[in-house]
Parts: C-alpha cells; structure tokens; sequence
C-alpha cells in the first residue's frame, strides 16, 4: 500500500490555524478568559526562545499545548460550530490549489491519503470533512465532564511526534514506505519527509529548501491561483 501525506498549515494551504483560533475568538469567542491564558503563557515562555535558553523544537511542542487552552471550556456542540467556521471561513479561501490537486491525483490513483496536522484532531477532521480527504492524523484534544479541559494528548502531532502518531495511526498495515509520498513547508517536519521514498518540499522555509535541494527532493515553489473552487470538484 502507498500512502501520500499531506501537512496543513502552509501546505495544503497559507495561513495558519492559530490564527483561525484568534480570528473565531475576535468574532465569536466564548470562555475567553482562556484564551487570553494561552496569549499571555506565549508572552512569557517568548524571550526564554529568543535568549536561545530552550530549542526551536521545545517551544514548538509548548506553542501548540498551550494552544489547547483557547478551547478550554467548550462542550462538543460549541466546538463542531467553530471548527466548521474556521474551516470554511478562514482555511477554504486560502487554499493552494495545486496542492489540492495533488490530493486529488493521488486519490486517484488508489494511493491511501492523510491529512496530518499538529491541528486540533476534530477541527482537523473538519476541515478534511469540508474539503473531502478521507483520513486524518492530529492532535487530540482532553475531554473532561463533557468540555474540553485545555489539554492535549501527547506527543503533539509535529516533528518526531508527528511520525510518531502517523505510525501509531497505520498500526500494522503493510505499507511499501519507498513508495509513498509526503508533503510538507517546515524543517520540522523532516523526521516525516525522510521516512517516504517521495518526500516534497512545499514553498519550503529556507532549512527545508536547503535539505531538499541537498538531498534532490522535488521542490513546489510556483502554484496555480488560489481558488476555493477546487474543493467543489
């Protein structure tokens, strides 16, 4: 079996699911009290990055935990609302249309093909409902009394995690790894793009374009014009 694999923010799209969050927040917030928790953990943990007192990796993993906290409160029903928001309102206009296309030849080429996202696992699921993708890898979110507590699962689907939960996800399916694709923008996602004979490079910062012209990997850097249209195709 091929698989092909797909990250979110700055792939299969330009914008970033953080600002989604902020954006619902300004608009239709509730239980913002947590919200304002997640702005203001980021300002402090900020300058311990900047004075090089922790890794680019390590803040990573804390950006996105903290991250659970500007869901904090909120019931599933509360939930389904604002994810199919960010999904239509902010993600859909912002898609990149060549990336999608490739989504979609895979499909048809009988290639098994997964959404993976250090995104919110149900707001991920959203968005792969809303643009018709199959499969979805992300990040759980903690239930508690029937509202999410502000917590995550680990690992965090990102970095090592993100292989880490792509493996624990495909279990003990028999996949021809040489064979399979994946697709990505961040360095930090290498430790996914080295494990598939295919990896891609998409408008890759300036680590992931170095590796991937090191190493010959293909290199996605003129798309089509953004057109939400081809999630209706």
């Amino acid at each position: 079996m091929i698989v092909a694999l797909f990250d979110l923010d700055g792939t299969l799209y330009t914008g970033h699911m953080g600002y989604a969050i902020m954006r619902y927040h300004r608009l239709h917030g509730t239980h913002r009290f947590y919200f304002y928790a997640f702005i203001f953990a980021n300002m402090v943990t900020w300058p311990i990055w900047r004075l090089g007192l922790a890794s680019e990796a390590t803040m990573r993993d804390l950006w996105l935990r903290n991250m659970a906290l500007t869901v904090r409160g909120w019931t599933p029903q509360e939930a389904t609302k604002a994810f199919s928001w960010m999904a239509k309102e902010y993600a859909a206009p912002l898609v990149r249309a060549e990336i999608l296309a490739r989504v979609r030849d895979h499909e048809g080429r009988g290639h098994r093909t997964i959404l993976v996202s250090g995104t919110f696992a149900p707001l991920l699921a959203e968005i792969a409902r809303q643009w018709r993708i199959a499969e979805t890898v992300g990040t759980p979110l903690v239930m508690g009394k029937g509202r999410y507590t502000g917590s995550c699962e680990p690992p965090v689907c990102q970095g090592q995690g993100k292989w880490a939960r792509v493996r624990a996800y495909l279990g003990d399916d028999e996949i021809d790894w040489n064979e399979s694709y994946a697709y990505a923008d961040s360095h930090a996602d290498l430790p996914l793009l080295e494990k598939v004979g295919h990896p891609v490079a998409v408008y890759p910062d300036a680590q992931l374009a170095a590796h991937a012209q090191q190493h010959g990997w293909e290199i996605i850097r003129d798309e089509e014009p953004m057109a939400a249209s081809v999630l209706a195709e």
